[in-house]
């Protein structure tokens, strides 16, 4: 499957295959250093994207992993959907490739880790009842900061077009989404993106969308940072 890149990403992706033609046996990690990509999902991202994995499958891999480690739980259908829940991102395949989201990745990882660590522990392992609403409400509240990360990383947003009342021009804006404290997803974020015409393809040009995913990103990137301090 192809995975559009944009056009830095793709010049590094071209260096990094070159490097590996050109080191033999150390291609992994001498082509990633000389890349000065230290970041390891990105690392990933590019080193299974040349073997023709995706991000996605290496997740599903954590999931089968988790239960390799807790044979005896891989038949309880309700720890699979939480398992399933916390490894598997589901993002699109560009996703990964977007050099804006590098930042995110160790913040998600470390969340993912944390998560699957508090749940083995208090509801796999220990299982005490007289805990169970302390571990659920804390358990919410971890699943929770989890999919507005994933909101972060992967922006949902409408673009919509006012026209100024007295000049009659239309403009752009951008509504993005954010997830409440009941788990509901409402418009919270809203940027003006200028002035329609000024934007080859309009409402449906591709370097305006980018633009409006990264306004979007960064509100809500701010505001995951103020809720998570």
């Amino acid at each position: 499957m192809f995975i559009p890149l944009s056009n830095q990403t793709e010049k590094r992706y071209m260096l990094f295959i070159q490097e590996v033609l050109t080191y033999g046996n150390e291609i992994v990690q001498h082509a990633l250093n000389a890349m000065n990509w230290n970041d390891v999902t990105n690392q990933n991202a590019y080193f299974f994207a040349l073997l023709g994995y995706t991000n996605n499958e290496l997740n599903k891999g954590m999931t089968n992993k988790f239960f390799e480690d807790h044979p005896k739980l891989k038949g309880v259908p309700q720890i699979k959907s939480v398992v399933e829940f916390i490894c598997e991102d589901n993002f699109k395949d560009d996703t990964y490739f977007d050099d804006v989201n590098s930042k995110y990745w160790q913040i998600l990882d470390s969340l993912k880790n944390d998560m699957v660590k508090f749940y083995t522990h208090n509801f796999c392992e220990t299982n005490e009842g007289g805990k169970f609403y302390e571990f659920h409400a804390k358990f919410y509240q971890m699943s929770l900061q989890l999919k507005r990360l994933r909101l972060v990383i992967q922006p949902e947003f409408h673009v919509i077009k006012n026209v100024h009342p007295v000049s009659k021009i239309p403009y752009l804006s951008v509504r993005g989404f954010w997830l409440d404290d009941n788990d509901k997803k409402v418009k919270l974020f809203t940027k003006s993106l200028g002035r329609e015409d000024s934007f080859v393809d309009g409402k449906n040009d591709i370097e305006m969308l980018k633009e409006a995913a990264k306004q979007i990103q960064q509100l809500s990137f701010a505001k995951y940072q103020e809720e998570y301090k």
